[in-house]
């Protein structure tokens, strides 16, 4: 089928006019109703409040905050202030007295368990002093008293006893031990601190009822003995 030019062109122009004829309308419509939902829109934001919305210009305006205050830790008042300073000078002083304390408890420890070691064995001269531990444990004597009075065995507990507290004089310089010497040199050397002289008589005539004598020696004999330990150590310590 041969089609001339002329009837392209009357063809292209029926359909031009055909377009507008179908959507001419349509987009006058569509404009308008666009322009109506502006016109709303713009009613609505000047009938209410929007801090962001500026109806005299149909524009977004800077919304604008309070300035926060300037709230600063120590930014106190005058007494407060002197009450946070006095409570962090007092807690920094406590601090520094525990430091103190605690520096001086554990020198004092120190102190002791040095001093005990030294107690605990005794040296070649007191050994010598002291026969009748020949052939017994020479360490703790006051140890091994405590022990044998818990086990029952009052005989063992009265010759530490005795050996701890000739030792205790000499180590205040009361007494001297010395090999050789008897127990009633001994007794002659503390007389003149009459405190010492009676309970240390005590306990040497009860060892050498045990010792020497052979006789069994029951609870109520040891403790005679044993409850006068605390006396005789505060009274040679406050004596010498």
């Amino acid at each position: 089928m041969n089609v001339s030019r002329r009837q392209v062109w009357i063809i292209a122009l029926l359909v031009l006019a055909v377009t507008a004829a179908g959507f001419g309308p349509t987009a006058r419509a569509d404009e308008k109703d666009s322009q109506e939902s502006i016109t709303a829109g713009r009613q609505a934001f000047s009938d209410g409040w929007f801090p962001w919305y500026d109806s005299q210009t149909d524009s977004l305006k800077p919304l604008r905050f309070r300035d926060a205050p300037d709230w600063k830790p120590w930014n106190l008042g005058p007494v407060l202030n002197v009450l946070a300073w006095t409570a962090l000078a007092v807690l920094l002083a406590a601090l520094v007295a525990a430091l103190i304390l605690f520096a001086r408890i554990q020198t004092a420890r120190a102190a002791a368990a040095s001093a005990a070691k030294r107690e605990r064995v005794l040296d070649a001269d007191q050994v010598e002093a002291l026969p009748f531990l020949a052939e017994r444990r020479r360490d703790d004597l006051l140890g091994q008293a405590r022990f044998h009075y818990q086990q029952g065995n009052y005989s063992e507990a009265i010759i530490y006893l005795f050996s701890y507290e000739l030792l205790q004089l000499d180590k205040y310089s009361v007494i001297r031990l010395a090999k050789g010497k008897t127990n009633r040199q001994y007794l002659r050397e503390t007389a003149r601190l009459a405190v010492l002289a009676r309970p240390l008589e005590r306990t040497m005539l009860t060892f050498e009822g045990v010792f020497f004598g052979r006789r069994p020696l029951d609870r109520a004999g040891f403790e005679a003995c044993w409850n006068g330990l605390p006396q005789f150590e505060q009274q040679l310590k406050a004596a010498t």
